[in-house]
């Protein structure tokens, strides 16, 4: 029960910040982002004295609550005459409500709940999650920090880590990973809010911030991605949060300059602490603000631009110090994502390579079609589309097969056909009625927005997964829908398409390929232990045996040598179950930068009793009879095709 700490403190952070505000999303997303910084100081203070122990977490987060409880009970009778005096009539605007309006909001809701109900009975079981999201938090767990570690998969260590602090401090909270994907999900859910509110302030009406929240709930990705521990959605999250506070210091002047310039600061620091991706997405949006700023301050626009650049830093200035250390770069290791040739040529091929990804039908004669055509175009502009200079690992193709439309449907290379379609007649009928274009601030949002998909295709490489690193586009451009859509004459054609959108979503809730509602392996009746391993459902029986014959030798300390496989959360899972005490696990013979962190006491001091070593094609690992490990012999004790077991 320990895990509602965290929450209770979010709901009174909103309660406080409600009393002076006339609309409850505003306090939503203010709160959000106050208590994300909350989280991380929290985080960062504790790992700094290796205090990361469910007793200094439940203290900082209990005392954290008696305060916010405290002083909301104080100023409670003070907010309800504020109420009374500020929202009278709103309330009474708020009451008529149209029925198609209440269909389509009951519509959302269904989609969210029933994902919502997913991320909470599916464990964690995306590869990602595998690899990185969920071991370095059990990493952090048994370090009592977040300081870096010796591994054998370094993005363990640099990748950004703001959506695993969450998980941290629930899987401390509840004793298990059973509350690892509602970070998605609340994701999700402050998304949904926080584009219906950015429709308010492009100048939509209320049936067009429905529509905006609408297209949000029913995004393939999103779907798919909201009851995972991946982290775009996080990511789209503060980006929603930076749009509107962005659009809220623009439409109040001077007023208020230095809070939204704190907040416009916050969530970017946030935005970059939660994926890399972010500094693609927050560049178009601060290059705008800098405009604003310009425009308004003149020569005193350096003093909020110097709060937004000094809050984003400090909420990554850890982070960075950790990975500047080990790493020599506040980036961490450099990556084989970036474009390697640029030009006018380049960003046109990745553009219709990008676009590509979302276009795919299980009709292979329009794919065909698709394929041939946007290789006839390369050809004309003097690219080769598998260049692997702009090309990561695999060969260009357009998707197809029945995932397109949902059924077992993937969160790592969905599509979004529909809301593609959509967003692009959306523009052409921005650009034809004139009329819509004198909205204030819509053009300047959307050139904004898709300039954040410009700036993607100019500088990272093409890939077959980079469709769910779109999904912050998609999620940024339902406002612009939302508004077009509720300026159309004819009504019933928008309420039509939203209604559609609604329908279509539903083979990607109930379908997911790896956490499927609707399946003779479904979440209900597989086991959860299994559903670890749906990803590679062959592993099972090895990884069970593996840690069966450490049970029976009574092996506590246990050495990793994973190769380049780093598949490694399972393992934990299986050791850790039954509430047995696992001392410690750790990588061993490590070949990479980190393997200078071996010297540090903490971990120099390390002997396995047993040690692990993955021996899959991924991770390049021969068979061998016997380990040595700081000058002893660990002999092959337990055998199978993926792994094997070495006892001293």
């Amino acid at each position: 029960m320990f895990i509602f700490l965290p929450i209770i403190s979010l709901i009174a952070i909103f309660w406080l910040i409600n009393k002076s505000r006339n609309d409850w999303r505003e306090s939503v997303i203010v709160s959000a982002t106050y208590w994300g910084i909350l989280l991380t100081a929290i985080t960062e203070f504790l790992s700094l004295f290796k205090l990361i122990t469910f007793d200094w977490i439940l203290g900082i987060w209990g005392l954290t609550c008696i305060i916010l409880i405290s002083i909301c009970f104080r100023f409670n009778s003070q907010k309800a005459k504020t109420l009374e005096q500020n929202n009278p009539s709103q309330i009474n605007k708020n009451i008529k409500i149209p029925s198609f309006v209440n269909l389509l909001l009951c519509g959302g809701g269904f989609v969210v709940a029933t994902v919502g109900l997913i991320a909470i009975i599916a464990p964690p079981n995306n590869w990602d999650s595998m690899d990185y999201h969920m071991s370095r938090v059990a990493y952090w767990i048994q370090n009592h920090s977040v300081a870096h570690y010796p591994t054998s998969y370094t993005p363990q260590l640099y990748q950004n880590p703001w959506s695993e602090f969450v998980i941290l401090h629930f899987q401390i909270l509840s004793g298990g990973d059973y509350f690892a994907n509602l970070v998605q999900l609340f994701s999700m859910i402050g998304c949904i809010i926080g584009v219906s509110l950015i429709a308010k302030q492009l100048g939509a009406d209320l049936r067009g911030q429905v529509f905006s929240a609408v297209v949000t709930a029913t995004i393939p990705m999103g779907i798919l991605q909201a009851s995972s521990t991946q982290n775009d959605y996080v990511i789209a999250f503060w980006l929603v949060c930076l749009a509107y506070y962005l659009l809220s210091t623009i439409q109040a002047g001077k007023s208020d300059i230095w809070t939204n310039s704190f907040n416009i600061g916050s969530s970017t620091g946030l935005a970059i602490l939660s994926k890399g991706t972010a500094y693609f997405y927050v560049f178009p949006f601060l290059i705008l603000f800098g405009f604003y700023l310009v425009k308004r301050l003149c020569w005193q626009a350096w003093k909020p631009a110097l709060i937004v650049g000094s809050i984003s830093l400090l909420l990554n200035i850890s982070h960075y110090l950790r990975n500047y250390n080990l790493f020599a770069s506040p980036l961490g290791e450099p990556s084989g994502y970036r474009n390697e040739a640029h030009g006018i040529n380049i960003l046109v091929s990745n553009i219709l390579r990008n676009i590509a990804l979302h276009i795919g039908t299980p009709i292979g004669l329009w794919n065909g079609i698709a394929n041939r055509l946007i290789q006839l175009i390369h050809i004309f502009l003097g690219v080769d589309y598998n260049d692997p200079r702009t090309t990561f690992s695999k060969t260009f193709f357009v998707p197809g097969g029945w995932s397109t439309i949902g059924i077992t449907g993937n969160e790592n290379s969905a599509g979004n056909l529909l809301h593609l379609a959509l967003i692009m007649i959306c523009m052409i009928i921005f650009i034809a009625r004139k009329s819509i274009r004198k909205e204030s601030y819509v053009f300047a949002y959307l050139i904004a927005t898709v300039s954040t998909f410009l700036i993607f295709c100019y500088l990272v490489k093409w890939q077959v997964w980079n469709s769910r690193l779109h999904l912050p586009l998609f999620v940024l451009m339902s406002p612009f829908v939302g508004v077009v859509l509720s300026k159309l004459k004819q009504q019933k054609i928008a309420i039509f398409i939203v209604t559609f959108l609604l329908i279509s979503s539903l083979p990607w809730v109930f379908f997911n390929r790896y956490r499927p509602i609707i399946h003779s392996n479904n979440i209900f009746q597989m086991p959860r232990i299994e559903q670890y391993f749906s990803n590679r459902p062959f592993l099972k029986g090895t990884y069970t045996g593996a840690v069966e014959f450490l049970n029976s030798k009574k092996c506590s300390n246990i050495g990793l040598s994973m190769g380049n496989d780093p598949w490694e959360y399972p393992l934990w899972v299986l050791l850790q179950q039954n509430n047995r005490k696992v001392v410690k696990i750790q990588h061993i013979n490590v070949t990479n930068i980190s393997a200078s962190l071996e010297k540090e006491a903490y971990f120099q001091d390390f002997e396995p009793c047993g040690i692990i070593s993955m021996e899959t094609k991924k991770s390049k690992q021969k068979k061998s009879l016997e380990i040595n490990f700081k000058g002893q012999t660990y002999v092959r004790s337990w055998d199978s095709p993926e792994l094997g077991v070495f006892i001293k």
